[in-house]
């Protein structure tokens, strides 16, 4: 394999698993030490995924916490997209 595929989320999806894995999904990055691979997945670059800033969130409910960011990140663009 030659680089990540571009193809869409699914192909990106499995690429950034690729890459944190360290395996040939990753592409060329997946054969990087870790904390190269980890600065690939935190560039935002892509079109198709685009990480946030990196930081150490501090929560006493995780779970919680992932609904709120799912319904507020995820949820909005879905309905969003239904709009258009």
């Amino acid at each position: 394999m030659h680089g990540p595929p571009v193809f869409g989320p699914q192909s990106a999806g499995a690429t950034v698993a690729g890459v944190c894995a360290g395996d040939e999904r990753g592409g060329t990055a997946a054969e990087q030490p870790i904390g190269t691979r980890f600065g690939f997945l935190m560039a935002p670059r892509s079109t198709v995924l685009q990480p946030g800033p990196v930081h150490g969130g501090i929560t006493t409910d995780p779970a919680e916490q992932l609904d709120r960011l799912l319904d507020r990140l995820v949820s909005s663009h879905s309905h969003q997209s239904d709009r258009d």
